[in-house]
């Protein structure tokens, strides 16, 4: 959790202070409101007895009354403030939280993001970035706040009796180190153990909804239904011990301030009668530390979320904690790449021969194949979502391809920002959002030119069609809005990949759902943008589009390497 704390003060370090200060204001003022009012209505009494028994007593009534009443406005302006400052300070901590994390997500390799699932992949950008407010507003602003507090307690009573001041201060502060340690110590693992349950049963839970049809239909639900209840009933159990064992520690300390008043009223009427103090600074004193004591009270309520918080604190840093160095391959271009795969269990040629091919720069490399026979694996081994090495139960982690870039840097050394910020990947599915076309083509690309999309428009064919629309460029596309056919889909997706302009292009199946009139148009139509780039063009056959490149001598020498997968097979 240190990690989340230092991001903490280098964050909203400034933000802290004056939070601190507008909580302890508002502490300040509640608990000498509850002060002086007992003094004031302890002393009205007593001169209203004495003036009953015929003594003349001299009493001021308009200056306590005047700073009972400047306390009760203090209250409730400081906490005014103080809730609306902290509140504000906390969605900006989150804002923090929440682009840090998202800043070392950008950076992981896809294959470990994919490796996650769907619910854990919830449960950790939902529940466990929502739990880290707790930082600021249970551990580090009530402590600090309890804190001056007593001390400024100390200082007052000082004034009056030094000696109490000193054991009340005292036992005050190691009150507080001890219940902030007593809880933690006795509910942390309950806690933890009650975040990974709630965790997992969460994780159960949505995979039963997505899968009721299945269960259903093998006859399974019932059976997958009562796993769920019964780890339902264990979280319950976990949740029931971790609210008995703050009950306990609650019960603990409130006996103690208890029999500690109880104390502090005994020595108040024995000075009183020994005259050492007025009855009314004894009935103020009582009243100071009763408002102290409430505010201490809740200490234990506040730090018995530390295991949560520390469970999600902990996922969430692996997602973040990521080494802030630049690497040599940023600066350089990318010149060739050299794929070797041997014995992939998704490349079937590869289990029968290596597969060895390089890929130049400023050409058309293409493989082609069956289905089944990996196209889809080599783009993902190029564009970093599989992984090089695989493991299974029958033999142990394995190197089955290699990808060396520039002839001396392994893929796997390259940072994934630095990596993809030069790719550009059009996988097989048409990935369409739910906003505008203008949204769904610039996604990611806060300076992109409206001139550049309309040229990219068109040279996907698709720019009368987007003028035609209700809204142009700010119709609304997806499941809420209007439908585009599976080859608009694709043109669209198409689009957003030119105007990310990357050296490295991926297509994988590009014209799927178009007829081959319409392919050999936009293929015509996008060459010269291609020209530039280091081309990986995957198809089931050899493409037709292709044909009149070749027979042009110029435009023939733009065509890298060819690798057909199904080459041992024929």
């Amino acid at each position: 959790m240190q990690y989340w704390f230092n991001l903490l003060i280098r964050s909203q370090g400034g933000r802290l202070y004056w939070g601190v200060f507008w909580a302890f204001f508002s502490a300040v003022s509640a608990v000498a409101l509850l002060a002086l009012s007992g003094w004031f209505i302890t002393a009205t009494a007593l001169t209203g007895v004495a003036i009953t028994a015929g003594v003349f007593v001299r009493f001021d009534m308009y200056l306590p009354g005047s700073g009972i009443r400047f306390f009760a406005l203090s209250r409730t302006v400081g906490r005014y403030v103080e809730r609306i400052y902290n509140h504000d300070t906390i969605l900006r901590l989150i804002s923090t939280f929440r682009l840090r994390l998202f800043k070392g997500l950008s950076s992981l390799p896809l294959s470990d993001l994919r490796s996650t699932s769907d619910s854990e992949w919830l449960g950790k950008l939902t529940a466990d970035l929502d739990s880290l407010d707790s930082i600021l507003i249970r551990y580090t602003i009530p402590p600090i706040v309890v804190t001056l507090l007593i001390l400024t307690l100390t200082l007052f009573l000082s004034f009056i009796w030094l000696e109490l001041a000193l054991y009340l201060g005292g036992f005050l502060l190691l009150c507080i180190a001890v219940v902030i340690g007593l809880t933690i110590s006795q509910t942390k693992t309950l806690a933890e153990s009650s975040s990974l349950l709630l965790s997992d049963l969460r994780a159960n839970i949505i995979e039963h909804l997505q899968g009721a049809f299945v269960l259903q239909s093998h006859g399974l639900m019932e059976r997958h239904e009562t796993q769920i209840l019964q780890r339902l009933d264990a979280f319950h159990n976990v949740e029931k011990l971790l609210n008995s064992t703050l009950a306990n520690i609650q019960l603990l300390l409130d006996f103690i301030l208890g029999l500690v008043l109880i104390v502090l009223v005994i020595v108040g009427l024995y000075s009183v009668e020994s005259g050492g103090i007025s009855g009314p600074t004894a009935v103020m004193l009582a009243m100071l530390f009763i408002g102290v004591s409430e505010i201490l009270q809740s200490l234990p309520s506040q730090f018995s979320t530390w295991g949560k918080t520390s469970f999600s604190a902990n996922r969430l840093k692996t997602l973040v904690k990521q080494p802030n160095t630049e690497s040599d391959f940023a600066k350089l271009d990318i010149e060739a790449i050299s794929v070797t795969v041997s014995q992939h269990p998704k490349i079937p040629i590869s289990q029968k021969k290596d597969l060895v091919f390089s890929i130049e720069n400023k050409q058309i490399n293409l493989i082609y194949g069956r289905s089944g026979a990996g196209k889809s694996t080599l783009a993902n081994l190029l564009v970093g979502t599989e992984e090089q090495k695989t493991q299974s139960a029958e033999q142990a982690t394995k190197q089955q391809a290699t990808i060396i870039v520039n002839a001396n840097t392994n893929l796997c050394e390259i940072s994934s920002s630095d990596w993809h910020s030069r790719l550009g990947y059009l996988d097989q599915s048409n990935s369409i959002l739910a906003g505008t076309l203008g949204y769904n083509l610039a996604l990611g690309l806060p300076n992109v030119s409206e001139d550049a999309v309309w040229q990219a428009l068109k040279l996907v064919e698709l720019q009368e069609w987007a003028n035609n629309l209700p809204q142009g460029l700010n119709t609304w596309l997806g499941e809420t809005g209007g439908k585009v056919s599976g080859g608009q889909a694709r043109r669209i997706c198409l689009c957003r990949l030119i105007l990310r302009n990357p050296q490295l292009v991926v297509l994988d199946e590009p014209f799927n759902g178009m007829d081959e009139t319409m392919a050999a148009r936009i293929w015509h139509n996008i060459s010269p943008w291609l020209t530039s780039k280091m081309v990986v063009l995957l198809t089931h056959e050899r493409p037709l589009f292709l044909g009149d490149q070749l027979e042009n001598e110029e435009s023939a020498k733009s065509i890298g390497s060819e690798v057909c997968l199904d080459a041992l097979e024929k």
